[in-house]
């Protein structure tokens, strides 16, 4: 299966002080990816740099065989790579269908099929699209998150620690949505520090540590390495 989404031996960081060294992954087509590792591994780190939101000291990234390395955020937006943040993701003065409405600024013409189908993906915005967003529970803002950046119609979703804050009840239902966001066309690569549930719902799994690949394979074969567990997964 071809990669949809690579990056390739990049070596990012902040200032002067590097971060990433030599860090590589790829998303196919229609997988669910999750980047996993302790604190301070790199791994939001890497999804800055896909998104265009940290200098690339070396290394590239390419969308569907096109090298973005260094491009802008808006471009890679048009490229077809949508980033949600973890924290000050959503326009929270606004109606949950108003921050819908943000979402597609790019967009030109009708949005309206995009608008059904992510109201399609989160039933329970729809009931209420004309709630203030920042008055929703942290999971409802999480979706709203997800579902702004949905009417871009992506080919890769971004996400950064997805469930960080949320309740078990509501961990589950974003993770549902991501395979429905999957089953809907759209790869998604995520961070997540609930490494044992990311891993068991992704097609494949990435483990950094100290800004370094250390691991890769399939959520299932990760979960199942009884080092893996014990360094990187809390046993």
């Amino acid at each position: 299966m071809s990669a949809l989404l690579k990056m390739k031996s990049i070596r990012a960081g902040y200032g002067e002080a590097d971060i990433l060294y030599d860090v590589s992954m790829e998303v196919a087509e229609g997988e669910i990816v999750a980047i996993v590792g302790p604190n301070g591994a790199g791994k939001s780190t890497a999804m800055k740099s896909i998104f265009g939101l940290l200098n690339i000291r070396s290394g590239t990234i390419t969308v569907g065989g096109r090298d973005i390395t260094g491009w802008s955020p808006n471009r890679i937006v048009n490229a077809g790579v949508c980033y949600v943040p973890q924290v000050q993701n959503i326009f929270g003065e606004m109606t949950v269908h108003e921050n819908f409405e943000m979402g597609a600024f790019l967009r030109k013409g009708d949005f309206s099929a995009s608008l059904d189908r992510v109201y399609a993906l989160f039933p329970d915005l729809k009931a209420k699209r004309k709630t203030i967003a920042g008055s929703l529970s942290g999971g409802q803002r999480q979706m709203v998150a997800m579902g702004r950046a949905l009417m871009l119609d992506p080919k890769v979703l971004l996400l950064d620690e997805p469930t960080a804050g949320l309740s078990p009840k509501y961990m589950e239902q974003i993770f549902k949505i991501c395979r429905d966001v999957r089953a809907a066309g759209v790869a998604i690569l995520l961070v997540e520090q609930h490494a044992k549930q990311a891993l068991a719902f992704s097609d494949r799994g990435y483990v950094l540590a100290a800004g370094r690949n250390r691991h890769e394979g399939s959520g299932p074969a990760l979960l199942a390495d009884r080092h893996i567990a014990e360094m990187f997964l809390g046993g």
